[in-house]
């Protein structure tokens, strides 16, 4: 099949991006429009209307995260499988867990990848699952891994005087989340997550912009 035959309307991989956070969805659709060979059918942040999506049927790969309103992710899952479609379901998640992933697996995913992974490689893990691979993360390196970037952050805060979840707010506010987004997800009032900032900029001694902060996180490997 040439170049031009993978890249026709008829032969490009059919995708559905279902995500609870529109940030999310922006970035995927952007990795993925950059690909001639993914046409994305429809996306959704919600459980129910992605239930009712009339484009399932006619779909390749449902991205699928796990943390949806109204439905959740392993819900989903296990509903669109019994629905005996043929698409293939790649679970992407913020959840670092082994019992999850298992659990995902065992409910029919063919795939789950890590949010806080490198996205840039999620179109090559794309077309592994839709040409019949599973992809699933190797725990036994990322515990590993894990622990080396909880002594590094352990070492940062103590040299900065930062919280953990000062740390985390600093992280959040680098991925684009509003003061409000950041108070939802972390179920704290936006006051309390505007001082969390003040105290921030305060203890890193820097001006008191996303920009600088964004500097700083980068320059300390904190991203």
């Amino acid at each position: 099949m040439t170049q031009e035959d993978l890249t026709s309307p008829k032969n490009k991989i059919r995708v559905i991006i279902a995500d609870d956070h529109p940030l999310i969805i922006k970035g995927i659709s952007e990795i993925l429009e950059k690909n001639e060979r993914f046409n994305i059918m429809a996306t959704y942040n919600d459980g129910i209307a992605l239930m009712q999506s009339t484009s399932l049927p006619d779909t390749d790969i449902l991205l699928l995260d796990l943390n949806m309103p109204n439905k959740d992710g392993l819900q989903v899952l296990e509903e669109v499988k019994a629905m005996n479609l043929n698409l293939k379901i790649l679970v992407l998640t913020s959840y670092f867990s082994k019992e999850l992933a298992e659990q995902c697996l065992k409910a029919g995913a063919n795939g789950y990848i890590l949010k806080s992974d490198n996205l840039d490689i999620l179109a090559d893990n794309i077309m592994e699952v839709f040409d019949g691979k599973n992809v699933f993360p190797d725990f036994s390196v990322k515990a590993e891994e894990e622990a080396n970037e909880f002594t590094f952050l352990d070492e940062f805060l103590k040299k900065y005087n930062l919280t953990k979840r000062e740390a985390e707010v600093i992280q959040m506010v680098c991925k684009g989340y509003s003061s409000n987004e950041i108070a939802d997800k972390l179920f704290l009032s936006s006051f309390t997550v505007q001082t969390h900032r003040r105290n921030i900029f305060r203890k890193l001694n820097i001006e008191g912009n996303t920009i600088a902060l964004y500097k700083f996180a980068s320059e300390h490997g904190l991203l």
